[in-house]
């Protein structure tokens, strides 16, 4: 990227610097989040070859460090480690295995580790559960996978001291804190080359198709468990297996099911995580001409894959460990800007004195707002909105027509109607009020107070999903804003990118405004694309006109036929022609207005017209002739700005 150039994805992704006690460099140190902190434990340092048993604890608000130091009277340290596995139980981290020193005084035998550990968050105390002998007791190992689902925890793979694959799968009950099953696996499966998680808290109700990983024969209450794999980083092969370590040892290949316009290279020690329909994948991406490192997406509803595209700043520097920062929708890569990738991979290095922050929700990557009640209790509220006989209030909407409606039921989700209501109380018996939208929108708008869904094919019309967006901020609805924010995601395209820009951009949602722009870039490539293969095919065919001439004009005892050229323009039917034309047009207009808009170095005194005659309402009471408005300051928006200030005299609520 050429000095000064700036691209969309600069604005999804940022560096920041750590500070407080920072973790020194190490080697296999386990990460792992819990609400809004980061765990470091163990690992070997790289200045001195050592390994250690400290905590390190980030605040991933501040960005600060600060190492954990046991109490005085409270158990020690678990054993100095590394390569082992940390996953999170409720209010516990969860250690297990790693390669260890063979006595806590000698620093040559090594020795690898089959223990468990347990370090309370609430309490920041060890503890060290009394883990009884089983058969299905697992062979002490490093650089495993581990995975935890409800009380289980599943410990697969991993090494021993003679570098040799364990083909061992075992489970561990957190509850009686014993170990209740095993098996014997037919790959080989290590930290190096495979991720394993579990989709059993995945939303399946929006999928189309059933999940990949469900099988009808399977136990209502058994545990699913996935594993990605690439070998052969040279020519990689991916490999996707699924199955359920409690029900049955048969792994179902579903390899041949993912596909996408491009596909993760071979990726060597990498991590996975969920976020909504998606397994992030990230891990260091290593060739003779290429190092940097890589984000990839799996879609699990259809398999396909999408990279993460962060621009030119994971390919410099030594970009080592990524996590998920699933409470604000963040993915954070540790790392070191300065140093060099190559060199730090060879000491299996990880850095943490720098963070590279990505917004994924900018490429559609987030937790789908989960459902407040069963969908009976949905089809409850509708009812009730149909039904007059209940109604206490009608909502007069601006083009004439009213809507009665129950004003208990609206008071208890909408507090700036609660608020209204009680200055009406010494006037009883039936109400009118005058709701600034018309009757689709307010219909829309009382579905969803009825519902706290988001559930009619009204709703999600593109113009009325906007403008409930807009109503969601104006009002303070919070749930009404995420639905919708989703709602407008999932309706996101060419035709409608330019609308979505401009709602998210009066609502502060950075993250959907980002996204609607790079639909809008895209669209342009494309038809840039479009006009430059259609000129090409152009000039060929004037080429073979202009050769066809000279050989007319050339003495020939042929007879002379007049060549007739095609009115042709290339590439496309007209009908495909005028698609692109009317669907990309109103993209080309708005970025031209936008980009307008940025090198102005005047000041804008008036809100840019929307290309959709929006204009953002305020609610007022009008009372005797007195106007009560509502400002609040708004978040800034992304350049291209847009002036933000709400043209608040024309629109209001009153009684």
């Amino acid at each position: 990227m050429s000095s000064g150039t700036q691209s969309i994805a600069d604005l999804t992704t940022e560096i920041k610097l750590t500070t407080g006690a920072n973790p020194p460099p190490l080697v296999g140190a386990s990460t792992t989040v819990a609400d809004n902190k980061l765990y470091v434990f163990g690992g070997r340092l790289v200045s001195s070859r050592q390994m250690t048993n400290h905590l390190y604890i980030l605040n991933l608000d501040t960005l600060v460090w600060t190492q954990h130091i046991s109490q005085p009277d409270s158990p020690p340290p678990p054993r100095p480690r590394y390569f082992h596995s940390s996953n999170l139980f409720g209010r516990y981290l969860v250690i297990f295995g790693g390669m260890s020193y063979s006595t806590r005084r000698s620093s040559q035998n090594l020795c690898a580790l089959d223990d468990v550990c347990l370090f309370d968050l609430v309490l920041m105390t060890w503890k060290y559960p009394d883990v009884q002998p089983s058969i299905y007791q697992p062979q002490a190992r490093y650089a495993h996978l581990a995975v935890c689902s409800d009380d289980k925890l599943v410990v697969m793979g991993g090494q021993d001291m003679s570098n040799q694959y364990i083909n061992e799968i075992n489970v561990f009950n957190l509850t009686t804190l014993a170990w209740i099953q095993g098996g014997v696996l037919s790959k080989q499966y290590g930290a190096y080359r495979s991720v394993a998680f579990c989709p059993s808290n995945v939303d399946t109700n929006m999928m189309a198709t059933s999940p990949f990983w469900q099988d009808t024969t399977q136990l209502h209450n058994d545990l699913p468990l996935c594993v990605y794999s690439n070998y052969n980083f040279t020519d990689v092969t991916r490999d996707l297996q699924s199955f359920s370590p409690l029900h049955s040892s048969e792994f179902k290949d579903h390899s041949m099911d993912m596909s996408g316009t491009s596909l993760p290279p071979g990726l060597r020690f990498p991590s996975g995580d969920l976020l909504g329909h998606h397994m992030i994948l990230t891990g260091t991406y290593l060739t003779p001409t290429h190092r940097s490192f890589h984000i990839w997406a799996l879609n699990l509803a259809n398999l396909v894959w999408v990279r993460i595209d962060t621009g030119s700043i994971l390919s410099q520097g030594s970009w080592n460990r990524g996590v998920l920062y699933e409470n604000k929708q963040k993915f954070l890569v540790f790392g070191d800007k300065h140093r060099d990738l190559l060199e730090d991979y060879n000491h299996r290095q990880v850095n943490f004195t720098h963070v590279t922050v990505i917004e994924l929700e900018a490429f559609g990557i987030y937790a789908y707002p989960k459902e407040t009640c069963a969908p009976v209790a949905q089809e409850l509220g509708l009812s009730m909105l149909n039904e007059p006989s209940m109604a206490d209030v009608e909502f007069l909407t601006e083009d004439g027509k009213s809507i009665p409606a129950n004003s208990s039921v609206i008071a208890l989700r909408w507090s700036h109607f609660a608020s209204l209501l009680s200055e009406k109380a010494h006037s009883p018996g039936f109400k009118s009020l005058s709701f600034p939208e018309s009757y689709p929108v307010t219909l829309a708008f009382l579905q969803f107070i009825y519902t706290d869904h988001l559930m009619t094919a009204q709703q999600h019309h593109p113009q009325i999903l906007s403008r409930l967006l807009v109503l969601s901020d104006v009002y303070h609805l919070p749930r009404l804003g995420i639905l919708a924010t989703h709602a407008l995601h999932q309706i996101l395209t060419i035709s409608t990118a330019s609308m979505v820009y401009e709602t998210s951009a009066l609502t502060g949602r950075t993250a959907l405004q980002v996204r609607a722009l790079r639909v809008m870039i895209n669209a342009k490539k494309m038809l840039h694309q479009q006009q430059q293969q259609q000129q090409q095919q152009l000039q060929q065919q004037q080429q073979q006109h202009h050769h066809h001439e000279s050989m007319i004009d050339s003495p020939s005892i042929l007879p002379i036929h007049r060549y007739h050229h095609p009115n042709h323009q290339g590439g496309g039917s007209e009908e495909e022609d005028h698609y692109f034309q009317s669907r990309i047009s109103p993209t080309n207009s708005t970025l031209r207005r936008l980009t307008a808009s940025k090198s102005s170095s005047s000041a804008v005194s008036s809100p840019e017209p929307s290309m959709y005659g929006m204009v953002a309402p305020s609610p007022k009471l009008s009372k005797s002739s007195h106007l009560y408005q509502v400002e609040r300051p708004r978040k800034a928006s992304l350049v291209p700005s847009i002036h933000k200030t709400f043209d608040r005299s024309n629109m209001g609520i009153r009684f």
